[in-house]
């Protein structure tokens, strides 16, 4: 049943989101305060005459005598000829109307002229083209379908269905449907966004990261929403910046949980490191375009990020054994590349970590040539790798006593009032 559905994904959301020890602000779920904003959004909209009822083409399954969308009906995208479901093409990210897809057994789906609640993206063109050519952070792929999109007509969303599920739209005149949940998702991250950080996300930098297929609902329609919001009254900010990435491949085929072709993310963490794991995926993963994930490779890189590590550690305790004086200092090589700052529009996951890594092979060199202070070694071990493997980090803070604020004073760190080795506690983590 949907609800059962519902949690059991919540819990192997978070149960993934814990093994890699990444943090929420809030992981909220929908009730019905969540559902009264929502509906207050497109009432004040459907006021305005920003949405109507209007007769559109949809798509009929005379077979099971429903209306099919998203998942529920496959074709051919009318844009790239790529197999996709309705709605969105996860290939070229254009979008189709379900009506419009290739391939169709027209035997068994008809079209038929039916009310629907709509939003007209065009006339929000001027102000479209303007945001989102401004924004100076697109990946090419997202830019290309800001441009190819832009380049004709912008077409109607059909923003309610005839679906079981989803936040009732008869008050908005399309009785018996309910809301697009695409359509639903805009106010929906805004009442979220006001739950963690209140009124003062109208002034506040917006900045979403998102898989490049979902980007025309988030560029196109969301911002549209947004336009539409302050026409109604509604002081929300307007996304600054949307960060993408592409499609992950297992070996040679797109991943795909129907049909079992998939690494499930919770498995990886408890089969291997997961901070190495981490460290893997943001060297590797696809942000500019595809790529490949093999786990024959992705084991050649854990053991050789593993021995980078303990080369560092081993260096350290050779030093410490031998009892020398402490000194104060980090380089400052290194506190000022790990603190160098990245524009959104340079964001890049594989750089930061390749910055990572690059410092603490400068860190190994600055040890085993005597130039390093033994006693801010710890931390600048876990100011190199702090943003990827932060379980390993954590553990050195806990045992050499290494403040929250030591970034910023780092001589602070004191190793000769503790004095385990980190080689063995280096070999026991990874």
């Amino acid at each position: 049943e949907p609800l059962a559905l519902i949690q059991q994904a919540r819990r192997d959301i978070r149960k993934t989101l814990d093994a890699y020890n990444i943090g929420l602000s809030h992981f909220g779920q929908a009730g019905p305060e969540y559902t009264a904003f929502v509906t207050k959004f497109f009432s004040a909209l459907a006021a305005k005459g920003l949405v109507r009822v209007e007769k559109v083409p949809v798509l009929f399954d005379a077979v099971n005598g429903v209306f099919p969308v998203e998942a529920f009906v496959t074709g051919r995208c009318p844009s790239c000829l790529e197999g996709t479901c309705g709605g969105i093409c996860e290939g070229c990210g254009h979008p189709n109307s379900c009506v419009d897809l290739a391939g169709l057994d027209r035997d068994r789906y008809q079209v038929r002229q039916e009310e629907r609640l709509v939003f007209d993206l065009e006339q929000f063109r001027p102000a479209l083209d303007q945001h989102l050519r401004s924004m100076g952070t697109h990946r090419p792929a997202l830019g290309r379908l800001i441009n190819n999109l832009l380049a004709g007509k912008l077409k109607p969303l059909v923003i309610s269905y005839r679906t079981p599920r989803g936040i009732p739209a008869d008050e908005f005149g399309a009785a018996g449907q309910r809301l697009n949940v695409w359509a639903e998702m805009y106010p929906g991250h805004i009442y979220w966004l006001t739950r963690v950080a209140g009124d003062e996300i109208a002034g506040a930098r917006y900045v979403q990261f998102m898989g490049f297929d979902n980007s025309y609902f988030y560029a196109f329609v969301h911002v549209a929403l947004a336009l539409a919001a302050r026409q109604a009254g509604f002081n929300w900010p307007l996304p600054s910046a949307f960060i993408t990435n592409q499609f992950y491949y297992l070996n040679t085929g797109k991943f795909s949980t129907s049909k079992g072709h998939v690494v499930w993310a919770r498995d990886l963490a408890a089969e291997h490191n997961s901070d190495l794991a981490r460290l893997f995926l943001a060297l590797h993963g696809p942000e500019y375009q595809e790529a490949t994930f093999s786990e024959e490779i992705f084991l050649l890189a854990v053991n050789e990020f593993t021995m980078k590590i303990n080369r560092v550690a081993s260096a350290f305790n050779t030093r410490r054994n031998s009892m020398e004086p402490p000194q104060a200092g980090l380089p400052a090589v290194l506190t000022a590349m790990m603190s160098r700052e990245v524009p959104l529009a340079e964001y890049s996951s594989a750089a930061l970590a390749r910055r990572s890594i690059h410092c603490l092979e400068y860190l190994e060199h600055l040890i085993s040539t005597g130039q390093a202070p033994l006693a801010v070694i710890p931390s600048a071990v876990a100011l190199c790798l702090g943003p990827f493997c932060p379980n390993y980090t954590d553990q050195l803070k806990a045992r050499f006593s290494i403040a929250e604020n030591t970034w910023t004073n780092l001589a602070r760190c004191d190793v000769h009032s503790a004095m385990p080795e980190i080689e063995e506690q280096c070999v026991h983590a990874l």
